[in-house]
């Protein structure tokens, strides 16, 4: 249950910082620097949270197996909007933001990168 209230908050704390942006964006002018160093911190905290989620002793195989899982639709999932954003930019912009490319294969690397090591460390 308090693994569930953590999910749930970090999800309301993302949906608050997302609308305080959209606030702040619907303007004409360019968001201002307190604006845009208060959402930076926002989004700092977040991903720091959310990569400790699931973190911590396992409890049985059951739980492992539902990390695993988890971890599999997170990297696909992110696969599939960071390429679906290389796609749209490609396509119909007609200019590309390298940042997705580089995010694209950073998901890629690591994962080759984890797997390559989990293989040999013996």
């Amino acid at each position: 249950m308090k693994l569930i209230l953590y999910y749930l908050s970090l999800l309301l704390f993302l949906a608050i910082v997302t609308g305080y942006l959209i606030s702040q964006t619907q303007s004409t002018e360019a968001m201002k620097m307190p604006a845009m160093v208060s959402i930076g911190v926002a989004l700092a905290i977040y991903v720091v949270a959310m990569s400790l989620v699931g973190e911590g002793p396992k409890e049985d195989e059951r739980e492992a197996h539902h990390r695993m899982i988890a971890n599999r639709a997170a990297m696909i999932a992110g696969s599939v909007i960071l390429s679906l954003g290389v796609l749209y930019q490609v396509f119909i912009s007609h200019q590309l933001d390298y940042w997705l490319l580089v995010a694209l294969m950073g998901i890629n690397l690591s994962k080759i990168v984890s797997l390559i090591y989990l293989n040999y460390r013996k």
